[in-house]
């Protein structure tokens, strides 16, 4: 994997990789899986999206239970930023992905929407052994709707186990900012980047876990930063954590049924079937946090339930925590004047 563009230059274009490319895709979601989008002969990212713009045709078409992200990835099929991908592959394993599946399918099947073609991922995440099969399954139809065979599929893996590497190397040594490591995790969805130089600048103040929704940007980590703190661990679907799990076996004979169960088997995802409480319990202690901040959008329909659990969790290990449910999804809410208000008030 060739490392070589900036972190800077892929944030402040994210498709430019897509534009030059011979055959670019796209996929909503962070369950399709990087062994499949890492395969020689597809330049793949995850489509952009904006916090800060307005979405007038997304508005026309979507109902208020869509998040922002969906509303800005809409609203850049809708005015054609994306029709330089062949294809895009959205997530089963995510509810709001799946439903912009149908609509922007419906959109097109109406001459209201062109752009590229939209697949489905279908992911299961129950823990049975159907569950697996099914995603292997699921493996397997995305695999050669792409025109990937097996060859390219171990590549892929080989591809995407020598990130995994990376990412847990730096998770281990993670040092400095914590907006700088969600910089560099957010750009990997749209290019191959340049790995983070070594520091040994220490986590400034105290030591927080941001955990919930899925943050737009930096900055929830910029808020914790201007309090004196930083942000060494997150918990969400797009954390960087997620691209540190184990390696798949690149020598598999199947490797299709080797992806599909790391697919199965990830905690990262919001429909995991994970004790939830556990996990951040977990996390929060091998990160060695001293506070834990739990922030979920107003739209946020799953990880909510788990809420009370985890601050019980939470309660129990001796963590305080900061709760900020219903919240907007640019943070335009006071977000940031709370998170100050209460890690100030914290001893470190």
């Amino acid at each position: 994997m060739n490392l070589t563009l900036s972190i800077d230059a892929v944030l402040d274009d994210p498709l430019a990789a897509a534009r030059g490319a011979d055959r670019a895709i796209g996929h909503v979601g962070m369950d399709v899986p990087d062994d499949v989008l890492l395969a020689p002969g597809l330049t793949a990212i995850h489509l952009p999206w904006q916090a800060d713009r307005a979405t007038p045709a997304a508005d026309c078409w979507l109902e208020s239970s869509f998040p922002g992200p969906a509303r800005s990835i809409l609203q850049d099929w809708a005015d054609g930023r994306f029709d330089s991908l062949d294809k895009v592959v959205f997530t089963r394993g995510e509810d709001s992905a799946q439903r912009l599946y149908y609509y922007v399918c419906e959109l097109q099947r109406r001459g209201q929407l062109g752009g590229p073609e939209p697949l489905i991922f279908d992911v299961a995440r129950i823990e049975r052994p159907t569950s697996v099969v099914r995603t292997t399954e699921a493996v397997r139809k995305l695999a050669a709707a792409l025109g990937l065979g097996d060859d390219a599929l171990r590549q892929g893996i080989d591809r995407a186990n020598r990130r995994r590497a990376l990412f847990r190397d730096l998770e281990a040594r993670r040092s400095g900012p914590g907006s700088r490591h969600e910089r560099f995790a957010r750009a990997t969805l749209f290019a191959p980047v340049e790995p983070l130089p070594p520091t040994d600048e220490p986590p400034a103040g105290g030591r927080v876990l941001l955990a919930g929704s899925a943050p737009p940007d930096d900055r929830l980590h910029l808020a914790v930063e201007a309090a004196g703190w930083t942000v060494v661990r997150e918990v969400y679907d797009r954390a960087p954590g997620r691209l540190a799990e184990p390696e798949v076996p690149a020598d598999a004979d199947d490797p299709a049924a080797a992806i599909g169960a790391q697919v199965h088997a990830s905690p990262w995802s919001a429909r995991s079937f994970v004790d939830r409480a556990a996990f951040l319990r977990g996390e929060a202690g091998r990160a060695a946090a001293d506070a834990v901040i739990l922030w979920l959008v107003s739209e946020e329909e799953g990880l909510v339930w788990h809420v009370p659990n985890q601050r019980r969790a939470l309660e129990a290990a001796g963590l305080p925590h900061l709760s900020l449910a219903n919240r907007r999804w640019d943070a335009a809410d006071g977000a940031a004047d709370e998170i100050r208000h209460f890690l100030e008030g914290l001893d470190r």
